[in-house]
């Protein structure tokens, strides 16, 4: 077979890069970009008859394809856009919740109509916030369904009662959407099942993802008492404020993906608007841990475990690791929280009651924390003119403790072996950095941060 076919259906096509391919001659959505046929041959072993039918029943209906699938575009810019406002420079009209669809066709191209070998198809469209990646829009499906380039052109789908369409990732999971109503509006869930494009659902993701149903709207109200807990330090004010017709706005946690791994652990990966990042709560877990995205990927393969005061920790070197979310300086910040443990890997008594020491003295020792820094800073002002550049507000005569403190990125909050406890962080004048122990219901600052360290 040569490099060009006459078609009895499809017409003059060319044979290039493992697909047949012709211009349709039109544009969509008002862009310039003429869209181009592309019908899949990997082997160029010829047209099938279920690719021929594919492309007549998408001519029957591109109309209705054409006033129905910019809904769905506009669902996942808003899905994605915490990640596309990072990359674009927005201007008012292309934020999440005023774009429309005009705006939208300013953003996109629709290149190419992509016919697979059994005969599913879609759209491949190439954004402008992206380089290289183009998205797809799966058009054979009952309904639309936004999927990756990659995941068009190597398609494998099945249909679960449970789930609904999934489509494989070409990796190692599953992909699957759900429109829930967080916060009020509603918002698109991408659903992520570990898992080949072989061995398909486990019958352990089908009983987590019903369970998870049962219990979301519970796991969302916890999620966010948790986070108004981190913020206001006051448990029986929280649940005060939750019973009361009040409400109070905290810098907030949005889910964007579901994760199910092979054995049923699942939770959330959460866009944290505080600090503009990504943290996932287990939810599978008797208590609801923080955690990184890739721990709650890896959580059935990794060494971890469940400790009674701090919750889910995974081992990293000597030490176990978890997250805390708290309030600092009037805001909501994330921050490891490791605890030393040697070899033994046991977590001590010790251990445990001076870290509830400190959650339940937080407040002072944030306070001990300023004072303690703020000398520290005017006794070496003239070291940090050298290494920074002071604005008036920060000199030595206007600096004040609250300022203060913004000299400082603290990195973790360590519990040595022994039952030592310190805010460990960097210091412009401190090539190894500082520490500030808790020792005595008070505060005492360790420079350099290796002497607490080791």
């Amino acid at each position: 077979m040569g490099n060009f076919s006459n078609d009895k259906e499809l017409g003059q096509l060319e044979y290039k890069k493992n697909c047949w391919r012709k211009s349709l001659e039109i544009s969509l959505f008002g862009t310039e970009d003429v869209l181009k046929l592309l019908v899949q041959d990997d082997n160029q072993e010829g047209i099938l008859d279920v690719q021929r039918k594919a492309y007549n029943t998408y001519m029957d209906n591109v109309e209705t394809y054409k006033k129905t699938v910019p809904n769905y575009m506009l669902d996942y810019y808003k899905l994605h856009f915490e990640e596309i406002e990072k990359v674009v420079d927005l201007k008012e009209g292309y934020f999440k919740d005023d774009i429309t669809e005009n705006v939208l066709f300013d953003m996109i191209s629709v290149w190419y109509l992509f016919i697979c070998r059994d005969g599913s198809f879609g759209w491949i469209v190439a954004p402008c916030w992206e380089d290289e990646d183009c998205f797809a829009v799966l058009l054979s499906e009952q309904e639309p369904r936004i999927i990756t380039e990659r995941e068009l052109r190597h398609l494998h789908k099945l249909n679960d009662p449970t789930l609904g369409l999934l489509v494989h990732d070409g990796e190692k999971a599953w992909k699957g959407l759900e429109q829930n109503s967080f916060f009020g509006a509603p918002e698109n869930l991408e659903i992520e099942l570990e898992g080949s494009a072989d061995e398909g659902i486990t019958p352990a993701q089908q009983k987590a993802y019903s369970d998870y149903l049962q219990k979301k709207e519970s796991y969302f109200a916890d999620m966010n008492k948790k986070l108004l807990t981190a913020y206001l330090r006051d448990e029986k004010l929280v649940d005060t404020m939750l019973k009361s017709e009040h409400k109070v706005v905290v810098a907030t946690a949005l889910p964007k993906v579901l994760f199910i791994d092979r054995k049923g652990n699942y939770g959330w990966i959460c866009y944290t608007s505080w600090d503009k990042s990504y943290l996932a709560l287990h939810l599978s877990a008797e208590i609801h841990s923080w955690m990184t995205a890739n721990e709650l990927r890896g959580y059935s393969s990794a060494e971890k475990i469940y400790d009674k005061v701090f919750g889910t920790m995974f081992r990293e070197f000597t030490t176990w690791r978890k997250f805390d979310v708290y309030r600092f300086q009037g805001e909501l910040q994330t921050s490891p929280v490791s605890v030393d443990t040697g070899d033994q890997k046991e977590i001590t008594e010790q251990q445990r009651a001076i870290y509830l020491n400190y959650l339940s003295h937080f407040s002072d020792y944030i306070e001990q924390l300023k004072t303690e820094l703020l000398d520290y800073y005017i006794h070496y002002y003239d070291s940090f003119k050298d290494y920074l550049e002071i604005p008036e507000h920060m000199d030595k005569e206007h600096i004040t403790r609250d300022k203060v403190i913004n000299i400082l990125s603290f990195d973790h909050l360590l519990i040595k072996e022994d039952g030592r406890l310190a805010w460990c962080g960097e210091s412009p004048t401190e090539e190894n950095g500082v520490a500030f122990e808790w020792i005595n219901d008070k505060v005492e600052m360790i420079v350099p941060m290796s002497s607490f360290r080791y």
